[in-house]
């Protein structure tokens, strides 16, 4: 058997995996951008709360014990902001 007789007997096959290995990089490469997290942080309006504002802190202490609730982690608040 010669190399001319087993390409022509198996390039289907050949062509097949080949098909297949580039179609798995491919994939491999598109996976990694689809499972990106895009975090966008811009604030159009970036302004302290006011200390004294007593329904702005009951706002942040309920929002901490909400996410203390459903996370079951031990957290600090560092720092809050009026969002738009």
């Amino acid at each position: 058997m010669s190399i001319q007789d087993i390409w022509n007997n198996y390039s289907g096959i050949v062509a097949i995996f080949g098909y297949l290995l580039v179609l798995i990089i491919i994939m491999s490469f598109r996976k990694g951008k689809d499972n990106a997290v895009v975090e966008d942080n811009t604030v159009k309006e970036d302004l302290p709360l006011d200390i004294n504002d007593e329904d702005a802190t009951i706002a942040c202490l309920i929002a901490s014990i909400d996410y203390r609730n459903e996370c079951h982690e031990d957290i600090r608040i560092k720092s809050v902001r009026k969002v738009g």
